[in-house]
């Protein structure tokens, strides 16, 4: 399907364009005397704010990213 189509065409197939934009997450320009007048675009699923079920009660070991120090760096002599 072209990514962009005339009024008319769009309203003729409207449930195909409607389809297509689901099915393969690219948006169509509708042009009106060759002007791009509206795009159909795909909706995109908002992130939840919830926590992701499968990372409860995992931690994380708490490390200055920052501080050399710290030991989850290893140090390497060289030689």
């Amino acid at each position: 399907m072209p990514t962009t189509m005339n009024v008319n065409e769009a309203k003729a197939r409207f449930s195909g364009v409607i389809n297509h934009v689901s099915v393969s997450r690219m948006p169509v320009t509708i042009l009106r005397y060759g002007k791009a007048v509206a795009r159909i675009v795909p909706i995109v699923e908002e992130r939840s704010l919830e926590p992701d079920p499968r990372l409860v009660g995992v931690s994380v070991k708490d490390a200055d990213l920052f501080d050399d120090s710290s030991s989850m760096f290893e140090v390497f002599d060289e030689e």
